[in-house]
């Protein structure tokens, strides 16, 4: 009995130290890949969509915009789906959590959500509104993207111009 318990010991230690060996760092990780880490700007811009999400009418081109911007100024990028009919008052909850949110620029594709902006955006005056596809009205903080085949670019533009308006 006694060898028995020797020999299990002896295992025991040869096996704790191979593991140790195999698990040891060795200080070369080289074969791990790089970190991808990305810091952001502190400065957002969102998009309102319809109830598609970003297959809604418009919202593809937006967001293809919105993405290339913060490919090169680090702001921060998201979306929002508006759910339920597609009315004006419908919209008005999901634009105001967007403000509350504190997005600095908000962006709509197409009706009803560009009404909701312009409706909204003088009780928001430090937040940019991108009306993209609207009636083409503008104010103190309402920009308007004519639909064109230039729409992701437009609004790529109009948001980097207003993170460097805002010194980011």
């Amino acid at each position: 009995m006694r060898r028995w318990v020797v020999a299990a010991a002896a295992g025991i230690v040869v096996a704790g130290a191979v593991a140790a060996v195999v698990w040891w760092p060795s200080g070369d990780d080289s074969g791990l890949p790089p970190a991808r880490a990305r810091v952001y700007a502190d400065f957002s811009a969102c998009l309102l969509t319809g109830g598609q999400g970003l297959a809604s009418p418009g919202a593809g081109p937006v967001w293809a915009g919105l993405q290339d911007a913060s490919g090169d100024t680090r702001i921060k990028v998201s979306y929002l789906t508006a759910s339920g009919p597609a009315t004006e008052a419908n919209y008005l909850p999901y634009l105001n959590s967007l403000a509350q949110r504190r997005c600095d620029v908000i962006l709509t594709a197409g009706e009803p959500g560009t009404s909701a902006a312009l409706a909204q955006a003088a009780a928001h005056p430090a937040i940019r509104f991108v009306a993209v596809g609207g009636t083409g009205r503008e104010g103190p903080n309402v920009s308007a993207v004519r639909v064109t085949d230039h729409v992701r670019g437009d609004v790529a533009e109009t948001v980097r111009a207003a993170a460097r308006a805002a010194g980011r």
